[in-house]
């Protein structure tokens, strides 16, 4: 269920956030998924069903029957002490089909009842969304806090502040979501295309020999809970 998207860290693919009608066009004809947020689709088709181990540091899974075109995706993890680099890989080795992907962490706010993090994100443009939650177009004004708001042309990696530690989200990103409406946690999800993406035809086409490769690094820093450097 949707309740699955509420903690943790989740992959989305085979499109982000949003799909308006749960429907969308492609090699000229349309194409429906399910309606999981009716009448939309939300998050893609992959944060709902169990990986299987494909290594010791990797996990894989099929696109099942509620995605037309097959293809698979793969996320491989790499931990140093001073980082997590998760990479994600779209593969069809059969047919052509769009992909979008996104990583979608939640960062508590708070570590052992201290005080809440602070956090830089530097947007450039704002999609202006509907009630629906559909971007229309994009604006240079950030809009009204609490974000649930998706964003393009940041300007540096966010980073993410508590008293004793620091940490920085990489990614080549075009595009991220940042939602701080839930009181315990803040969400910081780069993404390889937009919100909607796969109907304003801003996606990767993945075909045999052609995968979607994308990847977030989470790097930290500890430091002294005395070290009130701004941000």
């Amino acid at each position: 269920g949707l309740d699955r998207i509420m903690y943790g860290s989740f992959l989305m693919a085979p499109f982000v956030g949003r799909l308006e009608g749960a429907r969308f066009t492609f090699a000229g004809r349309e194409w429906t998924v399910p309606a999981n947020l009716a009448p939309h689709a939300l998050h893609g088709l992959v944060f709902d069903r169990p990986w299987t181990a494909g290594g010791p540091a990797a996990i894989d899974i099929e696109l099942d029957g509620r995605w037309p075109f097959g293809g698979a995706v793969r996320q491989e993890f790499e931990l140093t002490p001073e980082a997590l680099t998760v990479r994600a890989t779209v593969t069809n080795e059969r047919r052509a089909m769009p992909a979008i992907v996104g990583f979608h962490p939640w960062f508590t706010r708070r570590i052992d009842g201290g005080p809440e993090l602070a956090y830089r994100f530097e947007p450039g443009l704002r999609y202006v969304c509907d009630e629906d939650g559909i971007p229309r177009h994009l604006s240079a004004a950030t809009g009204p806090r609490p974000w649930d708001d998706s964003f393009t042309a940041v300007a540096s990696p966010p980073v993410l502040r508590w008293p004793a530690l620091d940490l920085t989200v990489e990614s080549a990103a075009g595009h991220w979501i940042v939602c701080e409406t839930k009181s315990d946690a803040v969400c910081v999800e780069p993404l390889s295309g937009p919100v909607n993406g796969l109907n304003t035809h801003h996606y990767q086409v993945v075909e045999p020999g052609a995968p979607l490769r994308f990847s977030m690094t989470l790097r930290w820093t500890a430091r002294q809970p005395t070290d009130r450097k701004t941000i």
